[in-house]
């Protein structure tokens, strides 16, 4: 939330500082004819500590444009006024400008909810609470808001027991989260390509704590050091940035951090809303190095952490119909075959035949013109070769 170093304490956020380079002096003189809408939207009944600046939440928070507009639609008398000069009196100051904010904003935020309708079939309500949250941020984007930034969450990840079942590593509370999340992109992402708005939203997942790779011995794991997350978006490089992590070299029995997760903010600041070095290196305190996220990046791959070891993926999906992605690491620039094999052994096409440098790669695989059934794929260097099925 505040991208601060461990033995640091902050009380804004990266995101609020970032707001306030937009927004100088916020609330005072908002809304105005050039900033409209409110800077940050988060859906809920609190605001994230996050979407904090200097001394102020840049955003409101709401449950639904219409509870949010019939909720506030009455009380048009809020008013400042003078408050005593003592704590208490700051806290009342800060509840009434919070509800005159909430006012001035309410007709905005109700007029772009009622230009635009979902496109999109999201799964009933109260079914996926992450995906109730996004198709109020798809329709609010799609009626014209020029909110910069939208906070939505999904909580229950904090388990530690039963995480998946013993016999099925698909079932469980942390496949059940992993598939509410994902359903909830995938219909999310629908949604904006249905309503002509998918070039300009990027999505970001982060959470607060990552995962022990051993398990606890309750079909669980701990909290953890290192994690992944998502950027999902037509703008993002598609692929993995990084290796696969080598569970053979462990610091601490966890996984080794790759990335700052402050180089994905430096990124996304620089890449996506165009925030200069200066700015930069204010909101996060100092200098990060940025990674290729978006297709406008001109951030050099050869940044990236090298592979160790060689090593050929499970293709994904897996079953698939038509298409499968098979993605293999080199530790080395060398000599690369990559060919795709029936039952029988008789190769049927060559996905890769050349020298490659040192990385991490992906390859599709379209199988349209096959027959169903099953296939074999082998990666061949002069040093290494593998086939999985």
């Amino acid at each position: 939330m505040t991208a601060s170093d461990s033995n640091q304490f902050l009380d804004s956020g990266w995101v609020g500082r970032f707001l306030e380079t937009l927004f100088p002096n916020f609330p005072d003189g908002y809304p105005r004819a050039n900033a409209p809408d409110p800077p940050a939207l988060q859906i809920g009944s609190t605001l994230s500590l996050m979407l904090r600046g200097s001394s102020q939440f840049l955003g409101i928070a709401l449950q639904d444009p219409d509870t949010f507009y019939r909720l506030i639609s009455g009380n048009s008398a809020v008013d400042v006024g003078t408050v005593p000069d003592t704590t208490a009196g700051d806290e009342l100051r800060f509840i009434r400008r919070v509800g005159l904010q909430s006012i001035q904003y309410a007709s905005q935020i109700k007029a772009a909810a009622d230009r635009a309708q979902n496109r999109a079939t999201y799964p009933a309500p109260n079914t996926n609470r992450l995906a109730d949250q996004l198709r109020i941020v798809a329709r609010l984007i799609a009626g014209g808001l020029q909110t910069r930034i939208y906070h939505v969450s999904l909580g229950g990840f904090d388990t530690h027991a039963a995480q998946v079942t013993a016999t099925d590593t698909t079932a469980g509370t942390h496949a059940n989260l992993l598939r509410l999340l994902s359903q909830a992109l995938s219909v999310f992402q629908d949604d904006l390509r249905r309503l002509g708005v998918a070039p300009r939203v990027l999505t970001m997942t982060f959470s607060e704590f990552g995962r022990t790779v051993r398990s606890n011995g309750s079909m669980g794991t701990d909290h953890g050091t290192a994690a992944p997350l998502f950027i999902v978006g037509e703008a993002v490089r598609g692929g993995i940035i990084g290796v696969n992590p080598n569970l053979t070299n462990l610091v601490n029995n966890q996984l080794a951090m790759q990335f700052d997760f402050r180089q994905v903010y430096a990124s996304l600041l620089a890449q996506w809303f165009g925030v200069g070095a200066a700015q930069l290196r204010a909101i996060l305190q100092r200098d990060f190095a940025q990674l290729p996220i978006t297709g406008a990046s001109s951030v050099n791959d050869d940044m990236l952490p090298k592979p160790t070891r060689f090593e050929l993926a499970q293709n994904y999906p897996n079953p698939f119909n038509p298409t499968t992605t098979i993605r293999y690491q080199l530790p080395i620039s060398t000599t690369v075959k990559l060919s795709v094999f029936d039952m029988l052994g008789r190769e049927l096409t060559t996905l890769v035949n050349a020298r490659q440098p040192a990385g991490t790669y992906q390859v599709n695989f379209n199988a349209s013109g096959l027959a169903s059934g099953v296939y074999l794929y082998r990666l061949t260097t002069p040093e290494f070769t593998e086939t999985k099925k």
